[in-house]
């Protein structure tokens, strides 16, 4: 069976969001389903890691993310005319996108993420598509509470962590940390948007007042507007030379590098991105602090070090307990690699099987 696949908009090192994974996953759909040929629609260069596989092709297309007039054009116009001489059996979308004209099955992913202004247009062609692909359980609730979708049509893709990330020895993590903090110890983040952002960055000057130490504060912008506002704030921030805004270009091997070697993985989120962070803190061996709600969500209550109220004195007591007791600190990462244990790295969703 041919299988179409878009990938438009999707980035494997937008750590903000869960394109990282969807990425792995598909990789790991592609080698498991050898009988199936799969064209790979793409505006970025020729996906590496797929280039080994002999049931895989690669269409190049212009897309532009940052008009939705010109997404809609894509998905109904110039998608389906690059599509038309080839006739796919199926078109797997993992955009978080679907044409409502096309006559080819959808298999659609659905992050729940809709501005009010698309959520109109998906109303208009929602039933429309054959199976939806999800990743944690509110995507789930939406899509059947406000889209009255079927649950026999939801699939859900279990998030794991890529088999490339696991506990370093101690000379690795002195190299990483040299070469990505200066070779001193840090917190790791993401900055997701304005208020979480500032709320770290006030959490982590309480910590410092707290605790005068050589830590630092690593943050990995989600985006270009959310560097510049870090570092717009970051010229009047009285610990500016303790915090280090993670250069651009940022691969996923750095990532795991940067993961693999923080003191503490800090999550100032609570979105299906910020469970798979945890996952990779997890398995590397790293602390993690997040918001108590969030721990209890996902049922990692264990393995993380909470704070109760999302303020920047709860953060920032959170960091100091991270910090100063080792005991709690070694336990819960022992926690976090016996929950692992139970989570299968290798087995494929097996999506296809009786389509």
């Amino acid at each position: 069976m041919k299988i179409a696949v878009t990938l438009v908009g999707i980035r494997d090192t937008n750590f903000s969001s869960v394109g990282r994974f969807i990425w792995k996953w598909l990789e790991t759909e592609i080698h498991a389903h050898p009988a199936h040929q799969f064209i790979l629609l793409s505006d970025t260069a020729q996906p590496t890691s797929f280039v080994g596989a002999p049931n895989c092709s690669w269409i190049k297309t212009k897309y532009d993310r940052n008009s939705f007039v010109a997404e809609k054009i894509w998905y109904e116009v110039t998608a389906p005319k690059l599509l038309k001489p080839i006739q796919p059996a199926l078109w797997l979308q993992l955009s978080g996108r679907y044409s409502g004209r096309t006559t080819i099955p959808q298999i659609c992913f659905f992050e729940g993420n809709l501005t009010k202004f698309q959520r109109y247009f998906f109303k208009q062609n929602v039933h429309k598509v054959k199976q939806w692909l999800v990743v944690e359980n509110k995507a789930t609730q939406q899509l059947e509470a406000q889209f009255g979708i079927s649950k026999d049509r939801i699939a859900s893709i279990p998030i794991v962590p890529s088999s490339e990330i696991y506990p370093i020895d101690y000379n690795l993590q002195q190299m990483y940390k040299g070469t990505h903090a200066g070779g001193t110890e840090y917190f790791l983040a993401v900055a997701y948007e304005d208020k979480s952002s500032i709320g770290l960055l006030q959490a982590f000057s309480q910590f410092k007042k707290w605790q005068q130490s050589n830590m630092k504060l690593l943050l990995v912008p989600s985006n270009g507007i959310q560097r510049s506002f870090l570092e717009e704030k970051l010229r009047t921030y009285k610990y500016r030379a303790d915090v280090v805004i993670v250069p651009t270009g940022l691969t996923v091997h750095n990532w795991y590098q940067l993961v693999s070697s923080a003191y503490a993985v800090v999550l100032i989120d609570d979105s299906a991105a910020a469970y798979l962070i945890a996952l990779e803190a997890a398995k590397a061996g790293v602390s993690i602090v997040a918001a108590d709600s969030f721990a209890k969500e996902m049922h990692i209550e264990d393995m993380v070090t909470r704070y109760p109220e999302t303020s920047p004195a709860s953060i920032a007591e959170a960091l100091l307990v991270v910090y100063k007791n080792e005991k709690i600190k070694g336990e819960r990462t022992q926690n976090g690699l016996l929950f692992l244990q139970n989570i299968n790295f290798t087995t494929p969703l097996h999506l296809f099987k009786e389509l």
